[in-house]
């Protein structure tokens, strides 16, 4: 463990957390706009940045990607901090002055119009690559990156045209932080020719990336749940029974251990995709599998793997 002190609270944190992460674990919140638990860390907006004191010297680092050090003292909202911060806030306003969250941000360190020396535009993009990193590191679909340099950078699928890596699963659309990405299911959809109208039913369109796909409809209530190229690529990825693509989350069997016959051999955990499965080892011979309905998906792999037919 580590001991450091911030705000000037004394701190125990396992070794290779971050700053950002020891403080939130304590309490103390620092603002960020391109962080999440899911990703890698980036530092790209800048917003987490405080000051630290260690080994004598004094230096404004980023809190989500700098690790916490035996006897490390934090300032979160030195005058430094504070400074720097509406600084960022200004250049954010100046690029984006109509999104809601870097409003609620620059109100909140007293900021309200940015310098008419930075200028003036009205993107909503405010570059923080929280789309880019969850396609890339947890999608793993590849389909969106950046392009451009300098104030001209963006986030673009390949070359501006349809993204074909796209697999509609929306969430690039669920992390960005101020809703320029955009994402609507279409119960109906038709295509239209001088020669008529032809149904094609529900489908999902991403308009940033120029995509739409059909949705795939449950076969038990006839909602739509998800787009094909989605449930094709989880297909690939795991091994599920048929009800996991066939059904929506609404009409799945969610899985039971019989403890009776379970072994507690482990194989159902180590097999899991979402890890919904942990050992209930209550010592000897008496340890069992044990389900946390919150994380299981009910792709049943686990039923797959169990030898002895514990799961149903």
């Amino acid at each position: 463990m580590v001991t450091l002190t911030i705000n000037g609270k004394k701190i125990k944190t396992p070794e290779g957390t971050t700053i950002l992460q020891a403080a939130r674990a304590s309490g103390i919140d620092i603002p960020t706009l391109c962080y999440n638990d899911a990703l890698e860390p980036y530092g790209a907006c800048r917003l987490c940045i405080v000051e630290i004191q260690n080994n004598g010297r004094t230096t404004i680092e980023s809190s989500c990607t700098y690790p916490v050090a035996e006897g490390m003292v934090v300032l979160t909202e030195s005058p430094r901090v504070i400074a720097a911060r509406k600084v960022v806030l200004e250049l954010l306003l100046a690029r984006c002055p109509n999104v809601k969250k870097v409003q609620e941000l620059a109100q909140q360190y007293g900021v309200s119009e940015s310098p008419v020396e930075y200028g003036k535009e009205n993107e909503y993009c405010i570059v923080c690559g929280l789309c880019v990193r969850a396609c890339n590191e947890v999608v793993q679909a590849g389909a969106i990156q950046f392009s451009g340099s300098g104030k001209n950078r963006i986030v673009d699928s390949p070359f501006h045209q349809t993204a074909e890596d796209c697999i509609a699963c929306g969430s690039c659309a669920f992390i960005c932080p101020t809703g320029i990405v955009k994402k609507n299911d279409l119960e109906r959809s038709s295509v239209c020719t001088p020669d008529g109208c032809s149904e094609e039913g529900p489908k999902r369109e991403i308009l940033n990336w120029q995509v739409e796909y059909q949705l795939k409809t449950c076969l038990k209530c006839g909602n739509p749940f998800a787009p094909v190229p989605h449930l094709e690529k989880l297909s690939k990825q795991f091994r599920a029974l048929p009800q996991f693509f066939n059904l929506c989350p609404s009409c799945r069997e969610y899985i039971k251990v019989d403890r009776d016959k379970c072994l507690g051999c482990g194989s159902c955990m180590e097999n899991c995709p979402v890890g919904a499965l942990e050992l209930d080892d209550r010592g000897g011979y008496d340890k069992h599998a044990q389900v946390y309905p919150q994380n299981c998906m009910a792709c049943h792999t686990c039923e797959i793997y169990c030898p002895v037919g514990a799961i149903s």
